[in-house]
């Protein structure tokens, strides 16, 4: 009931907010909440959400799909994210520590039952789309506008996408991503404990966004793919994947059963400062 009350007036103040500056041209942001600063290589937590459709309009827990889970999982205590959309926040096996870019990082490997593929398949035959939080932002993709081609950014990234129709469709999983932090560097003026200067930038977050994929991920050393001994040859530390058309990950009847879950991390420097931070969200 209290997170039900508390969600209830969370929306109020940002219709409040919205209501109120919108007319203005002003920058929109969420009273009460303090700015976490972070230091270069400092750890920052990625929480999974939910799933959810505008085609079915039910929504299912991120783990009701077989993604790869943390050796420790469980419910996060409510925070702002969890309080305005009322989701079930959950740890995840995604590791991004401030300004530190990674590319082809496994995730975990997964063989996958028939009964896991058609899950698969019906999510991306419904539209699902994915919700993560980081710093208390939900993830976004960016689109470009089927009307005006311009770019556009929407809440959430799709489980997969198909071709073809009827007995001829194909379905493909997202099952490599970038994710895309954007952090903006304020510099506190102040002393340090011996009294001297201290001149150094603090790291806000101010933007989260995932490009999914589809890579058919090959490696070497066997058949079948181990965490921490085969190698990758689709991509590396040091080449990320491109997302060729040629070489996407089926989860249809007859397609490979082993699936690689990867990721790469981005750090983009921004102009946007954290009061700005949820423009992109209130006007998309």
């Amino acid at each position: 009931m209290l997170s039900v009350i508390f969600s209830l007036v969370a929306f109020a103040v940002v219709a409040v907010i919205v209501s109120g500056e919108s007319h203005k041209g002003a920058s929109y942001y969420l009273p009460g909440v303090a700015p976490h600063t972070y230091k270069q290589y400092e750890s920052t937590k990625l929480f999974v959400s939910k799933l959810t459709s505008t085609k079915t309009q039910i929504p299912y827990d991120y783990y009701s799909l077989p993604y790869c889970k943390p050796k420790k999982f469980g419910l996060q205590s409510e925070n702002l994210g969890e309080v305005l959309s009322g989701d079930r926040i959950e740890n995840s096996v995604y590791k991004l520590e401030v300004k530190v870019p990674k590319s082809c990082e496994v995730a975990c490997s997964r063989k996958l039952k028939r009964s896991e593929k058609d899950a698969f398949v019906k999510a991306i035959d419904d539209d699902y789309k994915v919700h993560w939080m980081l710093d208390n932002l939900p993830v976004g993709t960016m689109a470009n506008s089927p009307v005006t081609r311009e770019k556009t950014f929407s809440r959430g990234f799709p489980v997969g996408f198909s071709s073809g129709t009827g007995h001829s469709a194909r379905h493909y999983l997202h099952n490599h991503l970038r994710i895309v932090v954007k952090y903006h560097d304020d510099v506190d003026v102040g002393t340090t404990g011996a009294g001297m200067p201290n001149d150094e930038p603090t790291t806000k977050i101010v933007g989260f966004r995932v490009e999914p994929m589809s890579v058919n991920h090959k490696w070497g050393g066997g058949e079948n793919f181990v965490q921490g001994q085969s190698q990758l040859t689709t991509c590396n530390s040091l080449s990320a994947s491109r997302g060729d058309v040629k070489n996407l990950f089926s989860v249809d009847k007859g397609a490979d059963n082993q699936v690689v879950f990867t990721y790469d991390v981005l750090w983009e420097k921004s102009v946007v400062e954290w009061a700005q931070r949820w423009d992109i969200y209130l006007n998309s």
